[in-house]
Order: C-alpha cells, then structure tokens, then sequence
C-alpha cells in the first residue's frame, strides 16, 4: 500500500508539471522548425490543424534527439574525465612527484580530478562503460567523423561533464544547507543555478543547430523524415503538368499521369498547401564558367508522389 501511495505521489507531480513541460516541448520544437524553414530559405502557407500535429511530432523528435545529444556527450565526457585520471596517476608512479606538489600542479591541470574508491562500484563502472560507448558512436555518426568535429566534440563533451557535476553538485548542497541560507544568499544561489542552467541548455545547443543543418547529418535527416525525402532513399514523382517547371533536371520513367525526377530533394512537404522540391542544375558565371546551383519549385502537395525505397536485409 505504501508503494502505492508513493507512485500516486509520483504521478501526481508529473501530471502537475505536465503542462508546462508540453508548453515548454511546443515552443523548443517551433523555434527548430522555424530555423529549418529558414535553413531551406521557405515557409509554407495555408497551415491547417492537422499540421499543428506534425509539428508537434517533428518537436518530440528533435527534443528526444537533443536530449541524447546532450546525454551521449556527457556519457563521453565521463570517459575522458577517467582517461585523464589514469593518466594523472601514470605521471605520479613514473616521475614520482610528491603529494604537495601533486595538489599545487596537477589539481591544477586536471580540475582536481581525485581518485574514487572503485570497488564497491563495479556496477556503476560497466552501466558507465555502456553508457560511453554509446556516447561515443552517437557523437561520432552527429559529426561525421573529421578532426575539427573531434575537437569540437571533445571539448562539448568535457565542458558538459564539469558543468552538470557542478550543478548536480550544487543541488546536493542546497538541499543540506537551504534552511541556513539567508533570503539575499538564496537569491544569488538560484541566479547561479539558472546561468549554469542556461550555459548547459545554450552552448550545446549553438553546436547542435549547427551540424543540424549538414545535409549528411543522419540523425536530423530521419527525424524530418516525414517532410523531407531525398533520391537516396526514394524515387521522387510529379505530374506531367509540372514537368515544364524542371526543365534543366534529369528526367526519369513516366509512370501514368506522374513522371520521375532524378538529383532532386523535397526539403518540405505535407506543410500547407505546397511543397518544396529542389534539384540541380547549371548556370553560367561573370566569366562564363558553368557552376552547378539549386532549384527550389514549389508544386501543390497533391502533385506530389514519393516511392521508398529499402535495402534487402536477407
């Protein structure tokens, strides 16, 4: 009974912050929409309710994306905060420096990174060996895998590690000496908390709409797989009627009333009335070179036809 009345408990402060947290989900998941509509340079018109459920789809994509994003990297962060450990210790057994000059140069160097007892934290170890191997091929497959990325991707991930200890840390200790604090020392408490709970939110996030907008991010392709579709993985169809509006694209088969577009990409569609279709074509520069440029075309959604395609998994 008393397993009971906790979970009730439990469930009835989730139920109590729910609104806020679905009004806080509706407006992180509009602002990313809109940074993609103007990352593809459009924004659809004649919106309707039914896409105000698609947009809070894509939202709780890209929210649970983020959240991994910020998970994998601290997940990394630990691995790396370990690794410096190690090697903080190899430097002490192999020049054998003392304890005061240990404190004074490598805490220093190494953010006062100390020893645990591990014994009795086997457990812990392999969830947080789990854990980092997971971080690692997410944040590696988010990059693309170049050396500028890794740099980037090294210092995110240890600059999340230190902050969120930080603020986790910073919690343990409100909770034991709140009751103690005066009325001005809590408001500068909760200030600290708050630029620290920014700094955790913004930083990463500068990093994450960056690389959100690389054309070979798989994560960002998948999530707005139900708007975007490309010729990789689908064979892109408009009406005839349409055809004169591509007229330097590659043509494919002519199926019934429909015909098939080659290197084409639907950056949006099922938004609004229209869609958007991109391919690429040439033109001539000032000095008469031809350059390959995008074509963006906008066709109503109903002259619209996407055939997937998938890999034989046998």
């Amino acid at each position: 009974m008393d397993f009971i009345i906790f979970l009730h408990q439990k469930i009835k402060i989730f139920v109590d912050c729910s609104g806020l947290l679905f009004k806080f989900v509706i407006g992180f998941g509009v602002c990313l929409i809109i940074l993609y509509f103007i990352y593809i340079g459009y924004f659809p018109t004649d919106l309707s309710l039914g896409d105000g459920l698609l947009f809070f789809l894509i939202t709780i994509k890209f929210c649970f994306l983020y959240l991994l994003f910020l998970g994998a990297h601290y997940a990394l962060g630990n691995t790396l905060v370990g690794m410096l450990k190690v090697f903080k210790n190899i430097c002490i057994t192999l020049f054998y420096f003392g304890k005061k000059l240990d404190e004074k140069i490598f805490n220093l160097f190494f953010l006062e990174l100390g020893l645990k007892e591990s014994v009795d934290k086997i457990g812990k170890f392999f969830i947080k060996l789990l854990l980092s191997i997971f971080g690692l091929a997410f944040v590696f497959v988010f990059y693309g895998g170049k050396s500028l990325n890794f740099l980037i991707m090294i210092f995110l991930s240890l600059l999340l590690k230190v902050c969120i200890d930080k603020l986790i840390k910073q919690f343990k200790i409100e909770k034991i000496n709140n009751e103690k604090l005066t009325d001005g020392e809590k408001e500068l408490k909760n200030r600290k908390l708050l630029v620290m709970l920014l700094y955790i939110l913004f930083v990463p996030s500068g990093v994450y709409l960056f690389y959100a907008g690389k054309e070979t991010n798989f994560f960002i392709t998948n999530t707005l797989g139900s708007v975007r579709e490309d010729d990789k993985n689908s064979l892109i169809y408009i009406k005839l009627v349409f055809k004169d509006f591509f007229p330097e694209a590659k043509i494919g088969d002519k199926k019934g009333d429909y015909i098939e577009i080659k290197d084409a990409e639907v950056l949006l569609r099922g938004v609004g009335k229209n869609a958007l279709v991109q391919y690429t074509s040439k033109a001539k520069d000032q000095n008469g070179n031809m350059l390959p440029i995008k074509v963006k075309v906008e066709i109503p959604n109903d002259s619209l036809l996407i055939i997937r395609r998938s890999h034989d998994k046998k």
